[in-house]
């Protein structure tokens, strides 16, 4: 058995769905909004906000992201975050919801 250093047990895991969730929200997204692109509830876009929020140790969406950039699960650059559009979208798509 081979321990690992307690800085890499503590970081957060998020589950791919998390991730994409977490990605539209940094876009601003409201969870109504995230739910048509994802095709579940708006609800259900909720509970994995919350699940993201209580993994980060997070106070609010904006703490989120923040946790996020910090712990490497998000990149800051000019463009989109990756994974977001589909072929054939574009941003005025996705403003336009």
């Amino acid at each position: 058995m081979m321990l690992q250093p307690l800085a890499l047990i503590n970081d957060p895991v998020l589950t791919p769905r998390e991730i994409e969730i977490l990605e539209y929200v940094t876009l601003g997204l409201s969870a109504k909004e995230v739910a048509r692109h994802v095709a579940i509830s708006p609800r259900t876009v909720e509970r994995h906000v919350e699940n993201v929020r209580l993994k980060l140790r997070a106070k609010n969406r904006a703490h989120m992201v923040a946790c996020a950039v910090r712990a490497g699960l998000l990149t800051v650059s000019g463009g989109q975050p990756r994974g977001i559009f589909k072929r054939g979208s574009s941003r005025r798509n996705m403003e336009s919801v």
